[in-house]
């Protein structure tokens, strides 16, 4: 083999879940946990095998603090949380009961026991559909290696590096990102993952590239190979070419001038060309990400995603919650931040709740239907987002409406919390706005009767498309229907707006509509007056707006009303987008 096909270039493309470019050796690390031995064990030492037990237990929990400590103490206390669902897992008395009494009773070691128990939580977990639940496998993989190294004796390794290095792994936990030397990892590269594994959300927040869903890359990469990992465009290179190298270097140039461009003005009102606001806001669903969110240029938080806080920890008090969310109020302090109430059901799947099994979880018990049928939620969610309203501006958000009844009967629900706490001697501010989620089509047909009770709609695009067009954009057969553009959506986006219009009130979108630079200026042609978008893209949203007319927008809405073809209208959207602002498509 010549040198030439020895140094060829070899591409595999990925999720990009962390923007940037970065070139270097490779670091793999591997995963060399294997499965304990069915051992067998005499009558009588089943006591002394729960003792090695709970004392492997123990010494997880001293070693998963001390990493908490660690991370507290390099970036602040939100990232740090990570680890308390570590440490609730440890402390799970439903395991330790079954791993007994498996010992007790099948005579074997507690290894074993405890091993294959742990396997069975991680397969449910793994095989869910909801990829936020589906990554929480991995804190679960991350303390049983930890409690197994423990029982076995092992120590575990902490790779230093002499260069810096692109981390190379399957699938990578919390306490592996802390115990790696940081200072010398200049991105991550996985072959499992998404936009919400911790992995994405610790390398957006360190601003290092990242991509996920690398097939194989662990077993055609070994350390010491030269790779070019690409968190924009999703793609790791293997043995870069000199020219590939000198392409990346002069894009990366290129974007490094326009984002400087974007960065400086990022801050500066979003006004349109003839000085109309449109608010650009963040979407947003933990507390680590409030720091990105104040330096984005976010004019308020337009989507908090309360459900995956409840998620990390379903047995969060009142005074727990209130907590959590009086620091997201505070952090973005005198800006809005809007909560949306708990979106739970379809695939956001909390089995402490003990749903029965539905047929279609998509159109059963989930957002305010649960919410109004588990009161005792609700109203623990409700009186902790009012007392944090003390600290800042605060508007509250009821997802999946159906109808104005659902509407009423959650303000009623919020009227009783509200008359509670003042009964206790709380203080309740004025101004708290509520709002109502436009993503099913009888709400967009019924939104006049929604915004006469309500401060503000937000049409929440992604699920508005799937149930207008009964299309699930996650199967492959049937994603290229899921199209944003589709004339029903459009038409149900134009009544939601007018009826907000009517009745004097603010509307805004959230969904990945929202995002799409090429469709700003339709969405503002038809007439929405608030964005919330992911915090990468705010500096570019506003960045659009501001070299946009409301006049040439209006004339674009007026003239795709003519068009039947998706992909006719977003052509046209794409034409005014290119006119006003070429250099971001560049």
């Amino acid at each position: 083999m010549n040198s030439s096909t020895a140094l060829q270039e070899k591409t595999w493309t990925g999720t990009a879940v962390s923007n940037g470019v970065a070139h270097a050796v490779v670091h793999v690390l591997k995963d060399h946990f294997d499965e304990p031995d069915e051992d067998s064990i005499e009558p009588g030492t089943e006591a002394h095998q729960m003792e090695r037990l709970h004392a492997a237990l123990a010494a997880t929990a001293r070693e998963i603090e001390e990493l908490q400590r660690v991370m507290a103490g390099e970036h602040g206390s939100a990232e740090s949380e990570i680890f308390e669902t570590h440490l609730l897992i440890l402390q799970d008395s439903t395991i330790l009961k079954q791993t007994e009494k498996v010992v007790r009773e099948q005579h074997v070691c507690v290894d074993w026991a405890y091993y294959k128990l742990m396997c069975k939580h991680m397969d449910a977990l793994r095989g869910l559909s909801d990829s936020y639940l589906r990554e929480r496998f991995l804190d679960v993989k991350d303390v049983t290696q930890r409690v197994m190294r423990h029982l076995r004796g092992e120590l575990l390794d902490h790779p230093m590096f002499d260069e810096p290095v692109i981390v190379v792994a399957h699938d990578l936990t919390p306490s592996d990102t802390v115990q790696l030397d940081r200072s010398k990892v200049l991105g991550f590269a996985l072959e499992t993952g998404s936009a919400v594994s911790h992995a994405a959300i610790i390398a957006r927040s360190l601003a290092l590239p990242a991509v996920v869903r690398l097939h194989g890359i662990c077993d055609e990469l070994h350390s010491g190979d030269t790779v070019l990992l690409d968190g924009e465009g999703g793609l790791m290179i293997k043995n870069p070419s000199a020219e590939t190298l000198a392409r990346y270097r002069v894009r990366e140039e290129q974007a490094e001038r326009r984002e400087d461009v974007f960065q400086l003005e990022r801050h500066n009102p979003s006004l349109t060309l003839c000085g109309t606001a449109i608010c650009v806001g963040a979407n947003a669903e933990f507390i680590e990400e409030m720091k990105i969110v104040q330096d984005s240029g976010a004019e308020e938080v337009g989507l908090f995603r309360t459900e995956f806080l409840h998620l990390e920890n379903p047995d969060a008090t009142e005074d727990e919650l209130a907590t959590a969310y009086s620091r997201v109020v505070e952090s973005q302090s005198p800006k809005r931040v809007v909560f949306r109430t708990l979106d739970l059901g379809g695939d956001k799947v909390d089995e402490r709740l003990a749903l029965e099994p539905e047929p279609n979880p998509f159109l059963g018990w989930r957002g305010i239907r649960l919410s109004l049928g588990r009161l005792d939620l609700f109203k623990r969610q409700l009186r902790a987002l009012l007392r944090a309203a003390a600290f800042g501006r605060v508007g509250i958000m009821f997802p999946m409406v159906s109808s104005v009844q659902e509407v009423l009967e959650a303000k009623a629900v919020l009227k009783t919390c509200e008359d509670e706490l003042k009964a206790e001697g709380i203080d309740i501010p004025e101004g708290i706005e509520v709002g109502a989620m436009i993503e099913i089509p009888s709400a967009a047909l019924s939104a006049d009767l929604i915004a006469a009770e309500v401060d503000f709609l937000s049409l929440g695009t992604n699920d508005l498309i799937q149930y207008t067009i009964a299309v699930d954009r996650l199967n492959d057969r049937v994603a290229k229907l899921y199209q944003p553009t589709h004339p029903a959506v459009l038409r149900l986006i134009g009544m939601s707006v007018q009826a907000a219009r009517s009745a004097g009130i603010r509307v805004g979108m959230c969904g990945e509509m929202a995002s799409d630079l090429t469709l700003t200026p339709l969405m503002i042609g038809l007439g929405l007056n608030e964005l919330s978008v992911a915090t990468t893209q705010i500096a570019r949203v506003k960045h659009a707006v501001r070299r946009l007319s409301v006049a040439d927008c209006e004339a674009l809405a007026q003239s795709v009303q003519k068009s039947t073809c998706p992909a006719e209208i977003r052509k046209l959207s794409r034409a005014v987008a290119d006119r006003c602002y070429p250099e971001l498509f560049e």
